[in-house]
């Protein structure tokens, strides 16, 4: 190690005085005083690369931390300063390797292991975390930091019981020392999650009794106890806990769920949750020596779905993240309600079963003595709905009703939306709204008799705003049921009843777009949007309204009025603010129009942004630590290890890789790919006047755009970023299959639960000829549908791996053939392996006939698995059309998107204006008659 004089140690301490305070110029000038009288002084040479590099001189900063390192190469400040400028270029590997090189030269360098503790966790090598964390505390147990950190990583490495006993000793240690509350209760909150998540549901509980005093978050303290007491079943004791948080706040759902589900005499129709079986290590489930086996966990209730995660593991997510597949299996049902298809909400609380009149009678006792406490509680009035049914339910109805009638509710309509998934209940919702409709109208106006009371004489005038409110809920009852005729009466009504009420503007437009009109959708949410010009949210309906109709400039024009840089050309504002839903929109609208450039443009900003959520926790690794936020901080990490399952990085995905798979088949097919085919832009030849006119507005708009930009520039004005791709010709002439190879990579690890993963991974792999990976699909795909092979989601890809995958192929290895015939058997219904690729298409076959049984016997089937259907007959080599043509005349309830799906597939085996396109679209005009079909 090169020594330097005195003074000159005193301007190289200065040089990272000088980098801490972000004073990097300073540091550089630091650094040349002392390269002047020592060139090779390698640590200064290091020091010097490290503070260019936050000048934007990265070249310069690398070369000269090798020549620090070559001249200096037994020095750990070298090394620790080359890791840093890797950990800058997130190149976090290589960043570790010099960590622990220089740890080689200084084994108990306390700065150097704290920074390879951080990238450690960062890169989820807990592993290695625990045993940094470990020298860590070993070098200084007086500090308090160091124990929770070790606590944390073994926490993350399943040693439940290591990990509280490293918090005990923490507690005996530091317990004569001034700690804040909060700290204190941090830590004793986190403990008891430590013990829950290892089962130890006993000892969590008393470890929040022993604490009770101390700990400072009363409710997330009363919350736990009421879980904990719940999953030991003492249903008396938790109930009791859950009545006080209801005390604390009447209208949470979930304090009234779970207060319910504590009481033994709902358990037949709304049972408590049981515990959840502990994710303990490999080594402890396999029944080693630490820990006997688990027991088999209890089977999860279907009404699972109705409670969020912070109740249970296996509860619903807030919006966005993918739920675990128990409550995902409820949450995808789908559900006819009236004339359309619905997907089953999220908030539709529904019983196991149906709760017997007895029962009925005592959840409304229940709920009346709770509004007896609690009388202004509106989630009380509206929960028990769900519950009961008949005139019971009605009555109540009735009374819900008429008051936020008569106060004037907008959101009124909303609320009730989870009722019409029970059967029965949309019914009698219909029949109380037409009453109102009929009694409002008349000379005094009222709601009618109540519920199962006769007509009097005395009638107490009701509002103008009663009826004006009545219509508009009744518009949005008849669009829900899929009745746009009567939809569109009622508000229309309502519009001339009182023409500025905004929220009246905002459902015609909504009726408009389920009906299929986007056009005249788009005019309406305009007007909305004009009559309040400062509220955000009727801009962003306008926005998404233009978006749906191509109107990319249009929509882009409209959505920069809220931006920062309302004069920016490019919506490079929205970007900085993360604005995935408008990049979803946008590139969706390029995608209908065959910009893929474009498309590929916006999808890849939304991938940009995960990528920067996910790199934006390293700076939380340390500060959660100094903080004691332990419980958040290890919610955040859990958070991260999920993040790409979130449902705009799903989207962004899947579009992308629809996108990719296109331009594979356009280059296999022998068309051009660039700017000009790929993006749309065809020659002037083949536009349509209104085409050449669109193009020449556009071109002369842009030319007026570059004329101006640099006037502004030399008139002091800010310099705008320059997009030197503006169409995204880059991203179209990489490889697609590699391109959607890294996203199915990404949806195979953290998506695994959504079945369109699995569609989407076969449909890139058979491309290859990657038969294993497609078999991994299949399989995957195979459980999700609860192992029924004529799942409409399955059929497809099944067909066509075993009728038109070349499983036969002669370059195709023995044992890759065998695998498949020994892992297809179970899910053809077979007993044992195939003998050969005949004895397995045989087997598929009577797959195929179920199918194509279905297709034929049942006119109900919804559209969405009748497509996918006929894809597996087409597969298959079975050709429907003249059935099609002549027999097929879907009935039932409909769906807009999947009618829009069927027409493109459709159009694209049987061609745009063929017989059967032609009359499935007849049959959608009669279905949605305000559909406009191009």
């Amino acid at each position: 190690m090169q020594q330097l004089p005195g003074k000159d140690q005193a301007v190289f301490r200065s040089i990272v005085k000088f980098y801490e305070q972000k004073q990097y110029k300073k540091g550089v000038k630091a650094a040349d005083t002392i390269l002047k009288r020592h060139p090779d002084h390698g640590e200064t040479l290091c020091m010097k690369g490290l503070t260019l590099s936050y000048l934007d001189k990265k070249e310069e900063a690398y070369e000269l931390v090798r020549r620090g390192i070559k001249h200096d190469i037994r020095s750990h400040v070298c090394w620790h300063v080359y890791g840093l400028l890797y950990r800058q270029d997130r190149d976090y590997l290589e960043a570790v390797k010099c960590y622990r090189q220089a740890l080689r030269i200084d084994a108990e360098n306390m700065q150097i292991l704290r920074d390879l503790s951080l990238l450690q966790i960062h890169r989820r090598d807990v592993t290695g975390f625990a045993e940094t964390r470990r020298k860590l505390l070993q070098l200084k147990p007086s500090n308090r930091l160091n124990w929770i950190g070790l606590a944390i990583s073994e926490h993350l490495c399943k040693s439940y019981e290591f990990a509280w006993t490293c918090i005990d000793n923490c507690e005996k240690m530091f317990k004569d020392e001034n700690i804040a509350a909060y700290e204190n209760s941090e830590l004793y909150m986190y403990k008891a999650q430590v013990m829950e998540e290892a089962g130890k549901f006993e000892e969590a509980l008393e470890c929040l009794k022993q604490h009770e005093k101390q700990i400072v978050d009363k409710l997330g303290l009363l919350e736990a106890k009421g879980r904990l007491l719940m999953f030991l079943q003492r249903y008396t004791e938790a109930a009791e806990i859950y009545k006080k948080l209801l005390k604390c706040n009447p209208e949470h759902h979930t304090y009234v769920l779970a207060y319910m589900a504590n009481q033994p005499q709902f358990h037949r129709f709304w049972p408590a949750l049981p515990a959840p079986v502990p994710d303990l290590p490999k080594h402890m489930q396999d029944g080693g020596e630490e820990q006997k086996p688990a027991e088999p966990a209890a089977p999860l209730p279907a009404t699972i779905s109705c409670f969020p995660q912070t109740v249970h593991p296996s509860g619903t997510p807030i919006w966005g993240w993918l739920a675990p597949m128990e409550a995902g299996k409820q949450q995808n049902k789908r559900v006819a309600i009236g004339k359309k298809l619905h997907k089953r909400r999220l908030e539709a609380y529904e019983p196991l079963v149906p709760p017997t009149d007895a029962e009925e009678e005592e959840v409304c006792k229940f709920f009346d003595e709770l509004l007896e406490e609690h009388p202004t509680s509106d989630s009380l009035k509206r929960l028990v709905l769900h519950f009961i049914t008949g005139e019971r339910f009605q009555r109540r109805l009735d009374v819900y009703l008429r008051t936020r009638l008569r106060k004037g509710v907008p959101s009124l309509f909303r609320t009730m939306r989870p009722l019409y998934f029970q059967a029965g209940k949309a019914e009698l919702i219909e029949k109380l709204l037409l009453q109102y409709n009929k009694c409002l109208e008349e000379e005094v106006s009222w709601f009618g008799p109540a519920v199962g009371e006769a007509a009097s004489g005395d009638r107490e005038d009701e509002p103008p705003t009663s009826l004006l409110f009545t219509r508009m809920v009744t518009a949005d009852h008849y669009d829900f049921l899929g009745d746009m005729e009567k939809a569109l009466e009622y508000v229309n009504s309502a519009i001339a009843h009182t023409p500025t009420l905004v929220e009246l503007y905002l459902c015609k437009a909504r009726i408009l777009r389920h009906a299929g009109n986007l056009k005249e959708s788009a005019v309406w949410y305009e007007d909305g949007r004009s009559m309040d010009l400062a509220d955000r949210y009727l801009n962003t309906q306008c926005v998404r309204a233009m978006l749906r109709l191509d109107d990319t400039q249009g929509g882009m024009a409209k959505a920069l009025l809220f931006s920062k840089e309302p004069d920016s050309p490019e919506a490079a504002n929205l970007h900085d603010m993360q604005c995935m839903w408008y990049e979803s929109a946008v590139g969706r609208s390029y995608y209908r129009q065959k910009r893929y450039g474009k498309a590929l443009k916006k999808f890849n900003e939304t991938f940009k942004h995960f990528s920067d959520i996910a790199e934006d926790q390293f700076d939380f690794h340390n500060y959660c630590l100094k903080k004691t936020t332990l419980k958040a901080y290890v919610g955040m990490l859990r958070m991260q290890d999920r993040l790409y399952s979130h449902k705009f990085y799903r989207r962004a995905a899947k579009d992308a890789i629809k996108i990719y798979l296109e331009l594979f088949d356009m280059k296999a097919r022998g068309e051009a790919v660039g700017s000009s085919a790929a993006n749309g832009d065809g020659n002037a030849e083949d536009m349509s006047a209104a085409d050449k006119k669109r193009m020449k507005q556009k071109l002369k708009k842009e030319a007026a755009k570059a004329k101006a930009e640099p006037k502004a520039a030399a008139a002091g004005g800010k310099p705008k970023k320059v997009d030197d791709d503006p169409d995204g010709d880059k991203l179209l002439e990489k490889d697609p299959m590699e391109e959607a190879n890294k996203l199915v990579k990404t949806l195979v690890m953290y998506c695994t639960n959504d079945a369109a993963t699995h569609v989407l991974t076969y449909d890139v792999m058979c491309r290859q000829g990657k038969l294993l990976h497609c078999l991994q699909a299949l399989l995957k795909l195979w459980e999700l549908s609860g192992r029924d092979n004529t799942h409409y989601k399955l059929v497809a890809p099944l067909a066509h791996f075993c009728f038109v995958a070349e499983l036969e192929k002669e370059g195709t290895p023995a044992a890759v053939r065998e695998v498949i015939l020994s892992e297809m058997a179970p899910v053809l219904g077979v007993d044992k392996a195939f003998g050969g690729v005949a004895d397995l298409r045989v087997a598929a076959t009577k797959v195929v006939d179920q199918v194509e049984k279905r297709v034929r016997g049942t006119a109900e089937l919804p559209l969405a698995e009748a497509m996918y259907s006929l894809k597996c007959l087409r597969h298959a080599g079975r050709d429907l059309k003249g059935f099609l043509e002549t027999e097929w005349n879907p009935q039932g309830a409909f769906a807009l998107k999947e009618c829009n799906k069927m027409m493109g597939y459709l159009s694209s085996e049987y061609g745009k204006d063929s017989p059967l396109s032609e009359k499935f679209k007849k049959r959608c005009q009669e279905i949605f008659p305000l559909m406009e079909i191009s």
